[in-house]
Order: C-alpha cells, then structure tokens, then sequence
C-alpha cells in the first residue's frame, strides 16, 4: 500500500455509512476491491482502517514475535484485535461504520480521514480530532527538531 496523501473532513449518514473519499479511493487503486478491517484504536478514541491484505500483515508480525505464552502478549494481541470488523465498499463507494465503533468513536455526524504512516487510515471525530492537532501544534517545532535534527532519523533523506 502506498504512503497515502490528503486529510479528509466526511460526513456520516444517518445509516453510519461514509462515503469513502474519491482521492484516496484513487491512491489506493483495485486495492479497494479487497476489503478493509476497521478496529477502534489502541492509542485514543478514534477508529482505524486497514487493506484487508496490510491487516494480516501485522497479524503475521505478531504471530512470529510474539511469545503467546506470555500473558502480557496475549493481553495485548486481544486487544488489538477487539472489536475488528471487516468492512467493504459498497457500489456507491461507502462503506458502513458498525454502531459499536461509531459510538467508541464518538463519532456522529462530521469526522476527519488521517492517513498515517503504518499503513492505517484514522477516522475520527471532526471535533476530536480539531482539539488534538491543537495540542500537538504546541509542541510540534520542538518534535521537528527531534526527527529531523537527529542524524540517524534523517540519514536517508539525502
């Protein structure tokens, strides 16, 4: 899957259903016809989605790193895979939100589409999501200076 480009502020109908936006539909390509796997967030409360084909991948990661007879391990595989639903396009190009992850979400009507590195696409809550980029705008100089100032971050750049 390709490093994604473009925030997307999108509204969901009354039927949770959103209308997956024309110019990622068009940086993904046939790879829509796969599928998704949308799961609310281990990190906050916003919902990921996934190709269907770079979902398995991270399973496939954490089958082979992972000991599962470690408690921890197994703690965490179940969470990352709590609540995960496949998810497909529908002929008018949407997709359906399940209530559950739309209520995790707090979504209600106006969201935002995040791609982000890891090959995930974000949804959020439009009103969320606004109050988070605020706070990391307070610290997102200093986070620059970190990245891109360290040599080892940057070595490929060249």
């Amino acid at each position: 899957m390709p490093h994604l480009i473009g925030s997307h502020e999108c509204k969901l109908d009354t039927k949770g259903r959103l209308l997956f936006p024309a110019p990622l539909r068009k940086q993904l390509s046939n790879a829509v016809d796969e599928g998704f796997v949308i799961k609310p967030s281990t990190s906050g409360t916003y919902l990921e989605l996934y190709l269907k084909s770079e979902f398995q991948k991270k399973l496939d990661y954490l089958a082979q790193n992972l000991n599962m007879f470690i408690p921890e391990n197994q703690q965490y595989v179940r969470m990352f895979e709590h609540k995960c639903r496949i998810v497909e396009l529908d002929p008018a190009g949407r997709i359906l939100i399940p209530k559950e992850l739309i209520d995790f979400a707090n979504i209600s009507t106006d969201l935002v589409i995040q791609p982000s590195l890891g090959r995930v696409i974000e949804i959020w809550n439009k009103k969320a999501f606004d109050v988070h980029i605020e706070e990391i705008r307070k610290t997102f100089t200093e986070m620059g200076k970190t990245i891109w100032g360290n040599p080892f971050n940057n070595q490929n750049l060249k």
